[in-house]
């Protein structure tokens, strides 16, 4: 760890590095309240910075210390992208060896940790695609399906996080990129069907789109708002609901259509 701070611009590596930190915590899906003690850690890991606070939101991140009676804040605008366990177990070893380690870490070597774990936030694509498939043609058979829709649902599955892993390049909304994804999967649910290839078009339906459903999102905000951190509760909270009938109306137009 940094014992002191001998210059603002110490005071300002530090929170640069807090802050990236965070940053990376709210990307990989942390809770806020995660985000915003381990930011407070880094910060309060020297003796000589006073009056820390921090305040997280799942699309920002605010910063504000006090070094020498000299107040310095700092605000990062934060893209979620997907939940990430192995990268925030990453960081969480992270931040407790350079808060408790005895051993002098430089900000050198702390920022270069933290884009070695940014580096490795990124999942191949044919792993996605394949745990994807995998994920989708079991629920399937969670929900009643037979081995037909299993086999069906995992081509499904996995043809739907091809599309939506080529299109992540153009930047779409997550609305549109959860309907794109659900009118995917329903429409090819329904060929399946019609070709005989497939038993039940609910079945593959329902076990495609749960990989779309936002679980993790939901459970989220309703911790955050446990914690207190209502703001960023009732945001989380939005933001499934309309994720919720994106997918909705993927499937919708395709069954209105065709059955």
């Amino acid at each position: 760890m940094v014992k002191n701070i001998k210059s603002f611009n110490e005071a300002k590596k530090l929170v640069d590095l807090a802050l990236y930190t965070g940053q990376l915590l709210i990307i990989s899906g942390a809770e806020i309240y995660r985000a915003e003690d381990t930011v407070k850690r880094i910060c309060e890991a020297t003796p000589n910075i006073d009056s820390v606070n921090a305040y997280a939101l799942p699309s920002a991140l605010f910063i504000s210390i006090e070094y020498q009676r000299e107040s310095y804040t700092k605000f990062k605008r934060v893209e979620p992208l997907r939940t990430n366990l192995s990268s925030i177990d990453k960081l969480n070893t992270f931040s407790r060896k350079f808060v408790s380690s005895t051993d002098y870490i430089s900000y050198e070597d702390a920022f270069l940790e933290l884009s070695n774990i940014e580096k490795e936030n990124s999942m191949d694509a044919w792993k996605v695609n394949l745990s994807g498939a995998m994920a989708g043609a079991f629920f399937t058979l969670l929900f009643g399906g037979d081995f037909r829709d299993f086999f069906c649902t995992f081509f499904i599955t996995a043809a739907m996080s091809y599309v939506l892993n080529k299109i992540s390049n153009f930047k779409f909304t997550f609305m549109l990129d959860n309907f794109i994804g659900a009118f995917i999967v329903s429409i090819l649910a329904v060929i399946s069907v019609k070709l005989n290839i497939g038993s039940n078009v609910d079945k593959i339906i329902i076990g495609a789109i749960m990989v779309l459903v936002p679980g993790v999102a939901a459970t989220n905000a309703s911790r955050d708002i446990m914690n207190g951190d209502f703001l960023s509760g009732v945001i989380g909270f939005t933001k499934a609901i309309f994720l919720a009938l994106s997918i909705a109306l993927g499937v919708g137009v395709v069954l209105k259509v065709f059955i």
